[in-house]
């Protein structure tokens, strides 16, 4: 079984000598699912070395066709699933629990920089992307590593950042009872807590400390617990922008929701505004944008890199599956 190699694209960036993303393209004769996901199964730990080391990884010529192969391709990972529960985005079930729609927000709106589900206490540590239907113009999925950002911004913004760093974050949202596809931040709360009661919604919001209020018209207005929004990581030793302070107050916006409102501080004190702004104008000088082609797999390590969307002009489907961690029987092995 041929290995895939590692190729340059014009996209890539170097961040402290490592590409940025890391790219293995299909050996030639090598390139079906089955290849692909037979190569992983044997390889595994060395994927997530990989990963680790580079931060994401993108698999480049393989055929992965349809989201059956996808799901295939999650499942040679060995990951364990995570359930969306908390998370902001419509998204729709392709096939299983474990391979969904990327966020159905419209075309023409950009999903700032996060770490996924950053606003919930126990944030996936990877996700896994494909392209399914390439869009006919944009629809880049951006990343960019997270410890840079965190230089650049306590470098940059000094005091502000110490001041994110000892008090954290809370995360305002108010949530329609209905999905709204209309919206980047349209999941209901019925959705986002799975279930179709409220008594269910307040078991999983106590579950994860977060405080609520019921309003007149069926929506459901959310402020989570005070959530870390810099985190030492362990298994590299820097600091990381671990938050989604940019998504909350430049992309939380909709007939519900007041940007300005989304993120404060965990004392409850506003943001500072230049900061963020800044801090957002980093990320869009910085980010790496890889147009997508039809059965490119993107692996991101969620704690190390932040990823984002660029509009498009439709069609566009990216698939998602969002993962805990490895399963712990097979790590290492």
């Amino acid at each position: 079984m041929a290995s895939p190699h590692s190729i340059e694209i014009p996209e890539q960036s170097t961040v402290d000598g490592k590409a940025f993303p890391l790219v293995w393209a299909a050996a030639a004769g090598e390139t079906s699912t089955d290849s692909l996901c037979a190569w992983i199964q044997e390889h595994r730990d060395t994927v997530f070395e990989h990963v680790q080391e580079h931060g994401a990884i993108l698999f480049r010529g393989y055929a992965v066709n349809t989201p059956e192969d996808f799901a295939a391709v999650v499942e040679s990972l060995d990951l364990e699933n995570m359930p969306y529960i908390g998370g902001a985005a419509v998204r729709n079930k392709v096939a299983g629990d474990k391979v969904l729609t990327a966020n159905e927000a419209p075309p023409s709106e950009p999903i700032p920089f996060h770490h996924e589900m950053a606003q919930v206490p126990n944030p996936p540590m990877y996700l896994v992307f494909c392209c399914d239907v390439p869009a006919a113009d944009g629809g880049e999925t951006p990343i960019i590593l997270s410890h840079e950002v965190y230089r650049y911004a306590s470098e940059t913004y000094p005091e502000f950042m110490a001041r994110v760093e000892e008090l954290g974050v809370r995360y305002v949202r108010i949530l329609p009872e209905e999905d709204d596809p209309s919206s980047a931040i349209g999941r209901s709360w019925k959705s986002t807590y799975q279930t179709d009661t409220r008594e269910g919604a307040e078991t999983r919001m106590l579950e994860q400390g977060t405080s609520w209020e019921w309003l007149d018209n069926g929506n459901l207005k959310t402020i989570t617990a005070v959530l870390p929004a810099v985190k030492m990581e362990p298994r590299t030793g820097k600091k990381t922008f671990f938050n989604a302070m940019v998504a909350a107050y430049l992309g939380w916006v909709d007939s519900r929701n007041d940007p300005s409102k989304a993120i404060v501080l965990g004392d409850g004190s506003p943001v500072d505004h230049d900061a963020m702004m800044g801090i957002a104008g980093f990320m869009e000088s910085t980010k790496v944008a890889v147009p997508w082609i039809k059965g490119d797999v993107l692996l991101v390590d969620n704690h190390l890199a932040m990823h984002s969307r660029n509009p498009f002009t439709p069609p566009r489907r990216i698939l998602a599956s969002v993962a805990r961690g490895r399963r712990a029987a097979t790590a290492g092995a």
